[in-house]
């Protein structure tokens, strides 16, 4: 019933895409790791729109954290709007696109150039004009995607990013986490969250909790539940929700708390547990070892790292948008007005 759309199809392509990226790509992360280092830039700065900018959020913490870089978004509107430049000698600029094709990103990517960036692409398309702005390319190598909704395009340029990460820091337990990832995701497409569809079959609105690095997977998911779902779904860290998103929770709403098994994993038990004494609907996902009692719980399975973790929760939530768009009558590969290249300026 649910495995006749694209958006599942190339769900479950994610594992084999991830394994072949990690292995045909091994001299290109080698040549461009070792760049980076003899450049040895003290700002790491992104750009991306819609998933990609996700992932762009995921590299924010996986570098910041393992590199002791800052990383910093670069808004491409002040390229291709504005025409500024901005002062980016020395620093290595992550350009992250499916498609690389907006205007906006080839313009950004252009300033940086210009500004004396390194510029990397990470994108799907190798032939893409982006790739003839950047100094290098990593392919996400996940092939063909034609579902409207970014699913191993996104998992794939995160993977591509963690690659990245494990050869700058030479760090033997991330390259095995990375070897080991394929596995773990393949386990993560026999998660089981039809308890979620059944409430949030008739759900308007929902709320998507993570912090740190589960706040790249939130902002994926509560992408996705607009685009394939018609929800009107906003994800925040758990450090923002008592900044006031709080305060629209009552009982009957949807809460997803995407909880990683790491230092930031308490916070979005506690938010979760605040929203549960309001009688939310509230599903906390989390691998079972970290699961609270209290919780309605989806579990997914741990990654060999941390780090790698918020790549699991996609894995599985995909099929769980799939599903859920479905059971609410609507077409996951075909959203409201939306088309697969989008060319902002």
């Amino acid at each position: 019933m649910y495995s006749h759309t694209l958006m599942h199809s190339e769900t479950l392509e994610i594992p084999q895409r991830v394994a072949e990226q990690v292995e045909l790509n091994v001299s290109k992360i080698k040549k461009v790791a070792a760049h980076i280092r003899s450049g040895a830039p003290n700002l790491i700065v992104t750009c991306g729109r819609g998933s990609s900018a996700h992932a762009a959020i995921y590299a924010k913490y996986l570098f910041e954290l393992s590199l002791g870089l800052p990383v910093a978004s670069f808004a491409p509107s002040i390229a291709s709007v504005y025409g500024a430049n901005l002062k980016l000698e020395g620093a290595l600029f992550l350009a992250v696109s499916q498609s690389g094709r907006s205007p906006d990103l080839i313009a950004a990517a252009e300033s940086a150039r210009v500004s004396g960036a390194y510029v990397v692409a990470v994108v799907n398309d190798e032939e893409c004009p982006l790739s003839t702005v950047a100094h290098e390319v990593i392919p996400i190598r996940a092939g063909v995607e034609n579902s409207v909704a970014a699913t191993k395009t996104c998992v794939g340029a995160m993977s591509v990013l963690y690659d990245l990460c494990a050869e700058l820091t030479r760090s033997q337990e991330k390259r095995g986490a990375l070897k080991a990832l394929p596995g773990t995701l393949k386990m993560a497409l026999q998660c089981d969250w039809s308890s979620a569809c059944a409430v949030m079959r008739t759900a308007d609105q929902a709320l998507i909790i993570g912090r740190g690095l589960g706040l790249s997977a939130a902002s994926e998911a509560a992408l996705k539940l607009k685009e394939t779902c018609e929800i009107q779904a906003e994800s925040y860290s758990a450090a923002e929700i008592k900044h006031g998103p709080m305060a629209i929770v009552r009982k009957g709403y949807s809460v997803i708390a995407a909880a990683m098994p790491d230092g930031s994993g308490a916070s979005v038990h506690a938010i979760a547990h605040e929203f549960l004494k309001r009688e939310a609907n509230v599903y906390v996902v989390a691998a079972r070892s970290k699961m609270s009692q209290e919780s309605s719980g989806l579990h997914m399975p741990e990654a060999e790292e941390p780090c790698l973790q918020p790549l699991i929760f996609l894995q599985a939530f995909y099929l769980f948008a799939n599903r859920l768009s479905i059971e609410r009558g609507l077409n996951p590969d075909r959203p409201l007005s939306l088309q697969k290249v989008t060319e902002t300026t």
